[in-house]
């Protein structure tokens, strides 16, 4: 089999099981991949059998990357109820972004200001009653050393 034939193979299996953009990426990486194996001195041929069944692929990627049923424009069918992401079959749910410098900075201040806060509260509670004592242990080495 000839890189262009797995490849055909590949995309024919894929088509109807998973979303065009799914398809692309795939040829495209097994395509990178064979030309990477074939300039590291491997033979077309080689590669191929390593590789295996496209459609055996072509299986495992569409068991990852199913076809939402409620998908219309690129988006879960709301009024199904549908909890996907329809672009890609992913869960929807908590997305991480990157945050800006300068809100990684305010974070920081606001979080250093609310441990300065926490110690001074606890200080302020401890304090009336360590000051007495930290007084009357003064006064205590103050007359040792004095009538020594």
């Amino acid at each position: 089999m000839t890189k262009q034939d797995f490849l055909d193979k590949l995309r024919i299996a894929l088509s109807g099981r998973v979303n065009p953009e799914v398809v692309a990426e795939n040829i495209d990486y097994y395509s990178d991949y064979i030309n990477v194996e074939i300039r590291k001195g491997r033979s077309e041929e080689d590669v191929m059998q390593a590789l295996g069944d496209p459609r055996l692929i072509a299986k495992t990627i569409a068991e990852t990357n199913p076809i939402q049923a409620g998908v219309r424009g690129g988006y879960a069918d709301e009024e199904q109820g549908s909890s996907r992401d329809g672009q890609y079959g992913m869960p929807s749910g908590p997305r991480l972004f990157r945050l800006p410098l300068w809100v990684w900075l305010v974070l920081v201040i606001i979080a250093a200001v609310l441990v300065v806060s926490a110690v001074f509260s606890v200080l302020s509670m401890i304090l009336p009653v360590l000051l007495p004592i930290l007084v009357v242990l003064f006064l205590v080495k103050l007359f040792r050393d004095w009538f020594q």
